[in-house]
């Protein structure tokens, strides 16, 4: 059995907090002696197993005081020369930083993984942390081919691997009858692109379907404008923010994935889990590791509505189409279920 360090600021909810805390706990579920170390101050949001040892440090990430970063430093690398574990693994590039500054000169095997797309803004004195930093790390673990070929390019670092995140589990069920419903899941934010799929709704010729987008932000206004300029009111329901996932994702027919940025497309990933016929964006990151275009899902290049369009119209036209890329996407529920992904996490990090 092994002892493991996580590090990761918060267990909030988002999407390097549930990875984080479902390799925890199957490493736990294992018999392994895990510790999570979160940083800042918040309240937890997901679920550990009873064996996971929590330790929250509670730093005041408001404070401006270089006096209370150095206690955070300092209390880090106590925690870490206290449990003394067979490696660590921390989230989140300028947390990544801080946990290599706190293992300096301490004999532990130190893994990173950053979670973002590689070409978002960065701030400079991250980057410059990464460049001096990232090279003490045993190892770094890419969420996407594209993030690998970024920092193989940046940093120069030998020991660099891909390893998706897992899919949440989706709970299928025989009694499962889909709708004429066009789904997508996501934030309104730019990144999303939703608005791409408004102008879908006006482009397709259909007349019983309806686009559901579940998520909420601040792009809320501007895409009710737009649905009200396309006169598509009848066929677009902005939804919100709801907690049944994974029951829309059982009762819509087709899934429409639209950003243009991604870090990991855990979305899309849930939806091909369900079952569900996907049309993806090529987004800088993630779609094109997941998807063979025509086989699981419509790979479509970044932009083209009208291609994305075209892909959906066949979608509802042709239901055997429906039914073949249905088949092919659940596939990807069982590649890369925790199981899996927490098996190949723990065999990069321990060198078997």
């Amino acid at each position: 059995m092994k002892k493991i360090l996580l590090v990761i600021p918060t267990l909030q909810q988002g999407g390097a907090e549930r990875v984080i805390t479902e390799l925890a706990n199957e490493w736990a579920r294992l018999g392994h002696m895990v510790s999570l170390v979160t940083l800042i101050k918040s309240d937890v949001f997901y679920d550990l197993h009873p064996n996971v040892n929590l330790i929250q440090l509670e730093f005041d990430n408001r404070t401006k005081k270089i006096l209370d970063f150095f206690k955070l430093l300092f209390n880090l690398r106590k925690q870490i020369k206290t449990l003394n574990p067979d490696f660590v693994l921390s989230f989140l590039d300028r947390y990544n930083i801080l946990t290599l500054v706190a293992t300096r000169f301490l004999d532990i095997d130190v893994f990173v993984s950053d979670r973002a797309n590689p070409y978002e803004y960065v701030p400079k004195p991250v980057v410059v942390g990464r460049f001096l930093f990232y090279r003490f790390a045993k190892g770094i673990i890419a969420q996407t081919s594209l993030a690998k070929d970024f920092l193989t390019k940046k940093l120069n670092h030998s020991n660099i691997q891909v390893i998706p995140n897992p899919v949440k589990a989706i709970h299928k069920s025989k009694n499962i009858v889909r709708e004429n419903i066009i789904l997508n899941v996501g934030r309104l934010v730019r990144e999303k692109g939703q608005h791409y799929l408004i102008e879908m709704m006006s482009k397709l010729n259909i007349d019983n379907w309806k686009l559901v987008i579940l998520g909420d932000g601040p792009l809320r206004e501007s895409l009710e404008k737009q649905i009200v300029d396309l006169s598509v009111q009848d066929r677009v329901i902005l939804q919100g923010t709801v907690t049944n996932v994974e029951e829309w994702l059982h009762k819509s027919s087709i899934f429409a994935f639209s950003s243009v940025s991604e870090g990991f497309p855990n979305a899309l990933v849930e939806a091909m889990a369900a079952g569900l016929p996907c049309v993806s964006f090529d987004c800088d990151a993630g779609p094109r590791d997941i998807i063979d275009d025509g086989k699981n899902a419509f790979l479509i290049p970044l932009g083209d509505i009208d291609a994305f369009t075209s892909a959906v119209q066949k979608c509802i036209q042709d239901q055997s189409i429906r039914e073949q890329l249905s088949f092919q996407a659940s596939i990807i529920g069982e590649e890369l279920n925790v199981v899996s992904i927490a098996g190949k996490y723990l065999q990069f990090c321990i060198g078997k």
